[in-house]
């Protein structure tokens, strides 16, 4: 019975989170198109722009699917995750490269280092932690840094943005919780990040101060580890 209410309960959380995160993009998808019908595609500058709006709208989309998909399948715990050699330096490239039309990811990582997790939870641990610095980074830059520790992979992805105040590093792993009146979106990327930390043994570290910035960490243990 527990696990069948367990079960419940992710696939209604599942439900609300999806709803919540898939407005923002699904309705400037929508706007865009309406402009374009509208008469903006007689304009080969306005039709250029649009499509452009409905192309950043939809690899949002795309991105969050897969994120709320990782989220449900950690949270149900139907899904052993698995362990695997990933090139770290290949993944940090390949996030960033889904960024690359709006945004500037510098990446900091030798070529062979490596770590043991799981791949897709890792991907989106990463894409979680990138798009929330280039959305409080200085004019949408941040770094993806990896380096091999003696307790296991250190992942860093910082930004130059206003930094966050120490009272509010544990709950910005909140869902729905919102750091500042002026932040966007629904408060689930942090959170789908520290669920994904938490399915892989990871452990998250802040390092913010006002007007300095912020660093968010994931220490991936090393193989026997756990």
């Amino acid at each position: 019975l527990s696990d069948r209410e367990r079960l419940e309960q992710s696939e209604r959380e599942f439900v609300t989170n999806a709803a919540h995160e898939l407005r923002t993009p699904l309705a400037a998808v929508t706007s865009a198109v309406e402009v374009l019908q509208a008469g903006a595609k007689e304009s080969s500058e306005d039709r250029d722009l649009f499509l452009g709006h409905i192309e950043q709208g939809t690899a949002r989309l795309g991105r969050l699917v897969r994120a709320l998909l990782v989220l449900a399948r950690a949270q149900s715990g139907l899904e052993a995750t698995r362990v695997e050699r990933v090139e770290v330096a290949a993944l940090l490239e390949q996030v960033a490269s889904g960024f690359a039309h709006e945004y500037d990811l510098t990446i900091e990582c030798a070529p062979d280092l490596a770590a043991w997790c799981d791949r897709s939870l890792l991907e989106q641990a990463i894409t979680g932690l990138a798009e929330n610095a280039v959305k409080h980074g200085a004019a949408g830059t941040a770094v993806l840094a990896a380096a091999q520790r003696a307790d296991g992979v250190k992942i860093e992805v910082r930004d130059g943005g206003p930094g966050i105040p120490h009272e509010q590093h544990e709950r910005m792993f909140d869902r729905f919780y919102r750091v500042g009146p002026g932040s966007e979106g629904f408060g689930l990327g942090l959170a789908i990040v520290r669920q994904a930390a938490e399915a892989m043994g990871a452990e998250l570290s802040v390092e913010s101060a006002p007007g300095e910035g912020t660093t968010i960490g994931l220490l991936l243990p090393q193989p026997g580890s756990q």
